[in-house]
């Protein structure tokens, strides 16, 4: 038997994977001070909520998530005992009052604020279901909304310009040049992530067995693994890159096994001692690096695989195919990028009008 126990308002237990109610002192409080003739019945919360977490288990829900929704509810059912207010007459003024009692209670941050209030407005579906109460104003309210979050990305042209430097440097035989430069490529030309580049090993990498006749022709497939497995194609610079970072690794006595990773590190800025391999952390303190270096602005790993992303896009690549490139199980992550494209056409609109 796993114990839960809270000191406020619902004390309950978890047994046999279910929420069950416990006859705790609260609960007998609530019935002889707050429970009047009012339609709703205060008394009943406390079972609701378990009946809704119990709900929610079946659907499947994250114990996390199941965590997340209890506190927020407890708190909830909490304000609604103290202030006498049915979820079934949750008005405006109600509203208001529950923004300040979550101040009150420690939820000052936006995004714990508006947690808490998507989770109210789950739970009160859950009674309108139920038939406990037949609506509630709170649902014809408009739902709190996430901030839309600030696409980064490199310019085009400024990630041209980093990666015919590297590209530059590279070929005068620098190795961390090369391994740069094969980086900013996976990045900015395959769309991976930190993370997916630095698991990538050799036996990842997955070329053609005819030689591509152009520029543009697919030399071969980088398979990426991990929650959003995929392949994600690439071309003939991106070979060229991956074939010089391998010889490079071998003159340096580093071994390219199918089970090496790619991208090799440094312990000291003398670069006299390497490691064989470069952790995500390392990919973006690089990538860091570099663009500081080269374009005088610190883009971070995130700006290279948004840069890819916008530019399959570009190219006409049809929404479904780039989100399944990119790693995206829905297109709904895809949002951001098509309003800033849109964006980017309006602006260039308004300047020829002017001209």
């Amino acid at each position: 038997m796993l114990s839960f126990t809270k000191t406020s308002f619902f004390g309950e237990i978890f047994m046999d994977g279910n929420f069950i109610n416990h006859q705790s002192a609260v609960t007998g409080i609530v019935k002889k001070e707050f429970y009047n003739q009012e339609p709703f019945a205060f008394s009943k919360l406390s079972s609701l909520l378990i009946r809704f977490l119990n709900q929610l288990k079946k659907n499947g829900k994250s114990s996390n998530t199941i965590s997340a929704y209890r506190n927020d509810l407890t708190l909830f059912c909490e304000f609604l005992v103290e202030k006498q207010t049915g979820p079934d007459n949750y008005s405006y003024p109600a509203q208001e009052n529950w923004l300040h009692f979550l101040k009150e209670n420690g939820r000052n941050s936006q995004s714990s604020v508006r947690r808490a209030q998507m989770s109210v407005r789950t739970f009160v579906h859950f009674l309108v279901s139920e038939k406990v109460i037949q609506g509630s104003p709170f649902l014809e309210s408009k739902s709190p909304k996430q901030p839309v979050s600030i696409l980064l990305t490199v310019p085009h042209e400024k990630y041209l310009n980093l990666s015919r430097t590297l590209k530059h440097l590279a070929y005068s035989k620098d190795e961390k040049a090369i391994r740069d430069w094969t980086l900013i490529l996976i990045l900015g030309e395959c769309g991976l992530k930190a993370s997916e580049a630095a698991n990538l090993s050799w036996g990842d990498v997955w070329p053609e067995l005819e030689e591509p006749t152009s520029e543009i022709s697919i030399a071969g497939c980088l398979k990426v693994t991990g929650n959003n497995e995929r392949l994600v194609p690439y071309h003939l610079e991106v070979a060229t890159a991956l074939s010089m970072l391998k010889d490079a690794r071998e003159q340096m006595g580093l071994t390219t096994e199918l089970d090496d990773k790619l991208f090799f590190g440094y312990l000291n800025v003398s670069r006299k001692t390497r490691t064989n391999f470069l952790h995500r952390h390392g990919i973006k303190f690089v990538i860091y690096e570099v663009c500081s270096e080269i374009l005088g602005v610190p883009y971070n790993s995130e700006s290279l695989r948004n840069h890819a992303i916008l530019r399959w896009l570009a190219k006409g690549i049809e929404n479904e195919k780039v989100a399944s490139l990119a790693g995206y199980s829905s297109l709904h992550s895809l949002e951001r990028f098509l309003n800033s494209r849109e964006k980017k056409k309006t602006s260039s609109r308004k300047i020829k009008t002017k001209e």
